[in-house]
């Protein structure tokens, strides 16, 4: 009774049927089949014309960088005469300047620097600590003696005010 019981278990097992050497012999010979000498060909023109666009993109690559080299100079290579030069070159715009921990700030926007002087002095500090310097939420607690919530907190506050007072100062109240 046991053995009829162990092959009715056989017969609902969904195992892979057995292959005999010779259906494994066909699936290796199919894996592994040889090209034919049209098929050899494609592959190697295929592969030729690959490391020949790889080889001439590589020279395009190089001749650009050296072309770009010969025409361009770092601006920090050039004597104190020709840096005067570029005084002239750059347009000067009327900024409103602040000064936090150090930093003098130019704000070239007018609309944003009138805003920002309607705001508290130490959320002026903190969003031009934030955006203009980079500083972290956290170094800015650092400086204020406070936790990084509380600056991120008030960063967002004044955001929001700021929003409010240049709408105010465009669309009227």
């Amino acid at each position: 009774m046991n053995a009829f019981l162990y092959s009715k278990k056989i017969e609902r097992c969904h195992s892979p049927p057995v292959l005999t050497s010779f259906q494994m012999q066909s699936i290796l010979e199919m894996e592994y089949r040889i090209m034919t000498d049209k098929e050899d060909k494609t592959v190697r023109q295929f592969v030729l014309f690959c490391r020949t666009a790889l080889m001439y993109e590589k020279k395009n690559y190089y001749n650009e960088r050296k072309h770009r080299a010969e025409r361009e100079t770092h601006i920090e290579m050039l004597s104190l005469k020709q840096s005067g030069m570029f005084e002239k070159i750059f347009d000067t715009y009327h900024a409103d300047y602040f000064s936090v921990m150090g930093y003098e700030i130019g704000i070239v926007d007018g609309d944003l620097a009138q805003a920002l002087r309607k705001l508290p002095d130490k959320k002026i500090q903190i969003v031009l600590l934030y955006y203009f310097v980079g500083l972290s939420d956290r170094e800015i607690g650092e400086i204020y003696g406070t936790g990084r919530t509380t600056i991120c907190d008030q960063r967002n506050n004044a955001i929001k005010k700021l929003r409010l007072l240049m709408e105010e100062m465009h669309y009227g109240k």
